[in-house]
């Protein structure tokens, strides 16, 4: 471990939202995966969420040594903000939306991981560093196999379009999101006739 016990405040906040983000991403990615089952996409999601969960064990040992905890508020957090996001948007969500912003979760883990690591160096703990790099590269496999699955998903348009999952409560909320979607898009097909470009 590094000499110094003092993260800096711009590490702190973040090592926070890391605790929340790595939640929320484990915490959602599960929950969708569960409802894609049989597809290679929920698998993926699945073995992300897995991964995302030793993360979680093997930062808690890490951030202890500054005196800095994700449990029970950063993590509640997480996983809090994911029951909303598969409890609702992603009820009312064409199954193509639901995972691109799946794989934007993973883009913010893996962003904020890079950050991580250099914010460490910037106070010359190499240790610290390292493991938010290596964390960095173990998850961005994931993160590649997530993107390229929900690319791969347009090549059936139908289940793209289609809820997450086919019950009655989803279809409800889909088709109330359809309809909203067709509103805004009748309002700006009107605003674009009367416009002066």
């Amino acid at each position: 471990m590094a000499d110094q016990q003092t993260l800096h405040p711009a590490e702190h906040r973040a090592y926070r939202e890391l605790y929340a983000m790595t939640r929320h991403l484990a915490h959602r990615w599960a929950r969708i995966g569960t409802l894609l089952d049989g597809m290679d996409l929920g698998e993926k999601l699945q073995r992300g969420a897995a991964e995302s969960e030793r993360l979680l064990e093997e930062l808690k040992p890490r951030t202890k040594w500054y005196g800095l905890y994700g449990t029970p508020m950063a993590q509640g957090l997480g996983a809090g903000l994911a029951d909303l996001r598969t409890g609702i948007t992603d009820r009312g969500g064409d199954t193509g939306m639901v995972v691109r912003f799946a794989v934007l979760d993973a883009e913010h883990l893996t962003t904020l991981l890079r950050q991580l690591a250099e914010l460490a160096r910037a106070r010359d703990d190499t240790d610290l560093a390292g493991f938010c790099d290596q964390w960095a590269v173990r998850f961005e496999p994931h993160l590649d196999a997530v993107r390229q699955a929900a690319v791969d998903l347009g090549r059936d348009p139908d289940r793209a379009a289609a809820p997450v999952v086919d019950a009655l409560i989803n279809r409800v909320a889909h088709g109330v999101g359809w309809t909203f979607g067709a509103v805004g898009e009748g309002v700006d097909k009107l605003a674009g006739r009367f416009r002066r470009d």
